[in-house]
């Protein structure tokens, strides 16, 4: 009896709760319909994927055609969206939504554009504005209670962009990803990757060396 309460006592102090499944790669669409429940990185859960407005003058691209692709853990989650997509007239195609990240500690946040080209006066483009610590208002820009930023990309100018900020469980993220052409040029789809650095709680670490500890206690008593 001691002996399945003690294993009891692990698994509830090693095992994360929750009863999001993990993120796996899929649509837009797909993450849309998760709704609050959303899905896990490690022990982070990404959730409240919802579509925006977008610019004025941009057409906003089908949630089908956008690919999310999850990776990392719980303490380096990233998220990256992909449109596989050419423009050659002038136009501005974007896509712009808003989702909610939650976990042990937030400390960082970073943006990489990637695999996009463009010609003329074409140009692709990925922004992510973050709130960390409280939520933006209904256009996913303003409004925040907390600490706010946005991470600028242009291909070809500058790929990447990074921030750090106080601890914090909570942050609402707002990716904004537009390929253009004005008047004469081509424009082509590529990836934009949203990344997270989190540490641990100092008490989380205590449940899990105090686990770790009766799990090396239990396989003694075993033996």
């Amino acid at each position: 009896m001691k002996q399945v309460l003690l294993l009891a006592l692990v698994a509830v102090s090693v095992a994360p709760l929750g009863v999001a499944g993990s993120c796996a790669a899929g649509t837009l669409a797909g993450y849309i319909a998760l709704g609050a429940t959303g899905c896990t990185i490690g022990g982070d859960t990404l959730y409240d994927f919802k579509v925006l407005a977008g610019s004025d003058g941009g057409a906003q691209l089908a949630t089908s055609s956008v690919t999310l692709t999850p990776s990392g853990s719980t303490f380096n989650p990233s998220l990256a969206l992909s449109v596989n997509l050419s423009i050659k007239t002038p136009i501005t195609d974007e896509t712009m939504f808003t989702y909610d990240i939650s976990g042990p500690g937030f400390i960082a946040a970073s943006a990489v554009l990637s695999g996009s080209m463009e010609s003329g006066d074409g140009g692709v483009s990925g922004i992510q504005n973050y709130c960390a610590g409280g939520s933006f208002g209904p256009d996913g820009v303003d409004g925040c209670p907390g600490v706010t930023d946005g991470l600028v990309t242009v291909d070809g100018a500058q790929n990447s962009a990074a921030d750090t900020f106080s601890k914090v469980s909570f942050l609402s993220v707002t990716n904004d990803f537009t390929l253009g052409v004005s008047s004469d040029g081509t424009a082509s789809g590529g990836t934009f990757t949203d990344s997270f650095t989190a540490v641990p709680e100092p008490a989380a670490l205590g449940l899990l060396g105090f686990g770790l500890v009766f799990a090396a206690a239990f396989r003694r008593r075993s033996k």
